[in-house]
């Protein structure tokens, strides 16, 4: 290898390297980004909409993130202010907290004793009220960085609504951008791969949005008729954790039941009923129809990329990887999977099924000279 090689090979190494390095200190920014997208990819056809009936671009863009923000800001004031006063209650007086606890753990030993016909003794009172004295504790000492977490969730959040805004304004300009760094011949197939990707993830996250909101509606309903406290509270608790697939809904199920607690036992096992009984048509109903129209994908796959996306980017990484995992089969599909199908596919020759690797009849000239021997034609006539 002579000096001008291995100086170009060192040279991309450590440019591989530099990228590497940077990719990884911008995987914040690069997260907002595709969140930024997969929101603008959602809302998009209600932006198309509106611009056939005649409005301008810009104010259909505005009209769709208007609703989108006015849609948060309502449910944070219905669901999200009474939970807080809540939560303020049990902080202020902890006692109360503290005698609901015991009142569920005496219910809970009494069924069980009663269940298995011997005493059955779980914890003691004191240790309950150990327990909820360490929890105060902990939320006093790591309150305020949980502020300052919130304050930068809220900054991100903020950057999305803003990059979305653009990408929709710019999108078109954006495209060309990317399609002119790709060969003219290819141009074409890529800008496809491209609206397939985009076509999906708005499928998914506008199903996704439909079965969160569904499962969260349905639950306070049921609550409600079941006089459950702070029946909006738990509701929005399923529904919100819905959004993280196959385990979410548990996660906010077992969330919500052990909420219920506090009030009374009966609540719980409400509780739990209401979410056992919106599960069966979200399972077999709801979800198997949002994903058959938008991503396809095996289940266990879908739990490998919920726990690598979880690993890489906490929760909002657990919600970005399935739309990630699904643009990326898109381009497996189109770029590796589909041209070997269309490869290794027989074609009919003057009445005969060319079996790939062989050699068309009549001396007409093989696709690939250099093939090995015919094979046996398999005739159609």
């Amino acid at each position: 290898m002579s000096a001008a090689q291995t100086f170009r090979n060192t040279l991309v190494v450590l440019g591989t390297l530099a990228i590497a390095v940077l990719l990884y200190f911008s995987l914040r920014i690069i997260v907002v980004l595709v969140l930024a997208i997969i929101i603008a990819s959602a809302l998009r056809p209600i932006v198309v909409r509106l611009c056939k009936l005649g409005w301008n671009e810009g104010l259909a863009i505005t009209a769709a993130y208007v609703l989108l923000i006015g849609g948060i800001v309502i449910l944070a004031a219905l669901v999200i202010n009474p939970a807080v006063s809540q939560l303020s209650g049990y902080y202020n007086n902890p006692a109360e907290l503290t005698d609901k606890l015991n009142k569920s753990v005496d219910w809970v030993e009494t069924s069980l004793s009663s269940a298995t016909g011997s005493t059955v003794h779980l914890v003691e009172p004191e240790q309950v009220q150990r327990t909820v004295d360490d929890v105060f504790a902990e939320i006093r000492r790591v309150g305020p960085s949980v502020l300052v977490d919130a304050g930068g969730l809220a900054t991100e959040g903020i950057l999305v609504l803003v990059l979305g805004i653009y990408w929709l304004g710019g999108r078109e300009q954006a495209t060309q951008y990317v399609l002119e760094l790709f060969p003219l011949g290819r141009r074409a197939r890529i800008a496809e791969i491209w609206t397939k990707i985009e076509l999906v993830l708005g499928a998914y996250l506008r199903g996704l949005a439909f079965v969160c909101i569904f499962v969260g509606v349905a639950n306070f309903a049921l609550l409600t008729l079941f006089g459950v406290p702070n029946a909006g509270t738990l509701g929005l608790i399923v529904g919100v954790t819905t959004a993280i697939p196959i385990l979410g809904g548990y996660i906010g199920a077992g969330m919500a039941v052990m909420l219920a607690l506090l009030s009374s036992p009966v609540h719980a096992a409400l509780a739990f009923l209401s979410f056992v009984l919106v599960q069966q048509v979200e399972n077999h109903y709801l979800t198997p129809r949002m994903m058959a129209r938008s991503i396809h994908m095996n289940p266990i796959l879908v739990i490998v990329f919920l726990f690598t996306g979880f690993n890489v980017g906490g929760v909002m990484g657990a919600l970005l990887a399935i739309p990630v995992a699904g643009a990326v089969t898109i381009i497996i599909q189109d770029l590796i999977i589909e041209p070997r199908k269309r490869e290794a596919a027989p074609q009919v020759i003057q009445g005969a099924i060319l079996l790939p690797n062989s050699q068309p009849p009549n001396g007409e000239a093989a696709q690939t000279p250099t093939n090995p021997p015919p094979k046996p034609l398999i005739s159609t006539s």
